[in-house]
């Protein structure tokens, strides 16, 4: 039943260790990314900063809010990553600079005669973009999205999001193996006490037992001793 029970925490103690460890690596690594975009951002203010060359944006118009496949509604998280100009196809949804520096990301409908290519926005409202998409232009294309956490993404952006959603949590999950570690150290502490009790338990009852008799020795056997001759000589 002891073993069983020994068992048993010691698989709860590895699963809290695997969950802690887990938890430290997703935090760290939002920490680190969260860093890389605001240092990048700091240096380079009139670029995108990247991450492992995909940049997330955060859309903040409802212009591709249509019913084409791919849909990117307003508030949305999106990922865009380097592509090469001659490796587009007409219905890509990219990114690209207006020459004011603004960044729009729009679906391509179709290629001119120079190679460059049209854009437009999904929703039915928008006309076509009024600047042609060219190499020099070109951001990256869109290969993925988190719905509705633009804002909260932007927040994590900031100092005090920073502070609070990886600085705090990093912080919890310090005191928390410091906490863990004590705890371990006072379980072994008590096992030896137990076992410091347990030999002085069996020392006292050894102790109490009466001792056996000691063996009697053999007698040493009598050797006689001659009587020395009383006659004189004459």
């Amino acid at each position: 039943m002891q073993n069983s029970t020994k068992k048993q925490k010691t698989t709860k103690d590895k699963v809290l260790d695997i969950v802690g460890i887990v938890l430290c690596v997703i935090l760290g690594f939002i920490l680190v990314c969260n860093m890389t975009i605001i240092i990048k951002g700091s240096v380079h203010p009139e670029e995108p900063p990247s991450i492992f060359s995909v940049t997330p944006l955060v859309v903040v118009s409802p212009s591709m809010q249509g019913d084409q496949k791919g849909i990117i509604y307003e508030g949305d998280l999106i990922f865009i990553k380097d592509i090469a100009f001659e490796d587009l196809e007409i219905g890509d949804v990219v990114t690209y600079r207006e020459p004011n520096g603004d960044l729009v990301t729009h679906r391509i409908i179709r290629q001119n005669d120079d190679g460059s290519y049209v854009t437009k926005g999904d929703n039915p409202v928008n006309d076509e973009d009024i600047h042609a998409l060219t190499a020099d232009t070109l951001v990256g294309i869109v290969i993925g999205r988190i719905p509705k956490i633009g804002d909260f993404a932007l927040f994590l952006q900031t100092t005090l999001g920073t502070v609070l959603f990886v600085g705090l949590p990093l912080l919890a999950f310090v005191v928390y193996d410091i906490i863990r570690r004590q705890l371990y150290a006072k379980k072994d502490n008590d096992k030896t006490a137990e076992l410091e009790a347990e030999l002085a338990r069996l020392r006292a009852l050894a102790g109490e037992a009466p001792a056996a008799a000691p063996a009697e020795a053999p007698a040493a056997p009598i050797e006689e001793t001659p009587a020395a001759d009383s006659t004189e000589g004459e």
